[in-house]
């Protein structure tokens, strides 16, 4: 497989990534990323794009970070708050 990944570069020398399509190469996907330095997306690397994509990030996302909001609009005046600085 990183042969076949190695003479794709060399016909295709733009490319920026591989798709590997059958859910039975993902076991090569770690070896055509160390010959070839590019991402590889396979079967389990989509899964878990897809799957990642609805959960909560816990260094961001919710996680009850923020208080819920109680429906009371603050009043927003342009330039509120700011110095003559």
């Amino acid at each position: 497989m990183v042969k076949l990944a190695l003479e794709t570069l060399k016909k295709h020398p733009t490319a920026v990534a591989f798709c590997l399509e059958c859910t039975e190469l993902p076991p090569y996907s770690d070896a055509i990323r160390a010959a070839t330095g590019l991402p590889v997306f396979d079967s389990i690397t989509n899964c878990d794009f897809y799957i990642n994509a609805f959960r909560d990030n816990e260094r961001f996302g919710l996680n009850d970070w923020q208080h819920d909001w109680d429906g009371e609009q603050d009043e927003n005046i342009f330039g509120h708050g700011l110095t003559e600085e």
